[in-house]
């Protein structure tokens, strides 16, 4: 192997896996949106050069996608609320996986590199973030998929 990846490794369990075996991940892959932004756990991947990709970061659909303070940001950049999040979470550093069956939506989920966010704008979607943000309440210390 050349490289590994993992999907919502905490900061301990990554200590663990740098122990016991010397590797660290190249990817986590983490639950991000902008009303969990995970700002520790981010630091922590960066501090390790440990690329965080973000899953679910348009929220599923939630009312992430209605909230007033992106849609303006998004008004002010001619841009969807869905575009704007994409790039702040590409301006965070992250890799956002967007799900999509409709080729439209596709089309505009990758075009996001014509415009930037502001830093008060970034600070806006930022300040969205609360510690409880989970979709689904999916805490990968309690939660368990099988």
């Amino acid at each position: 192997m050349r490289s590994i990846g993992v999907c919502n490794f905490l900061p301990d369990y990554l200590d663990r896996l740098d122990r016991e075996t010397g590797v660290l991940p190249v990817v986590n892959q983490i639950e991000l949106h902008p009303h969990f932004n995970q700002a520790d756990q981010r630091a922590y991947d960066e501090a390790h050069g440990i690329l965080t990709e973000d899953w679910s970061p348009l929220g599923r659909a939630s009312d992430v996608l209605q909230n007033p303070a992106i849609k303006a940001v998004a008004a002010a950049h001619n841009k969807g609320v869905g575009q704007v999040i994409l790039r702040w979470a590409v301006q965070l550093g992250t890799l956002p996986i967007p799900k999509s069956q409709h080729a439209s939506r596709q089309r505009e989920n990758l075009d996001i590199f014509d415009f930037n966010l502001s830093d008060d704008e970034m600070a806006t979607i930022n300040a969205l973030s609360t510690p409880d943000g989970r979709l689904k309440n999916q805490d990968p210390s309690k939660y368990e998929e099988f």
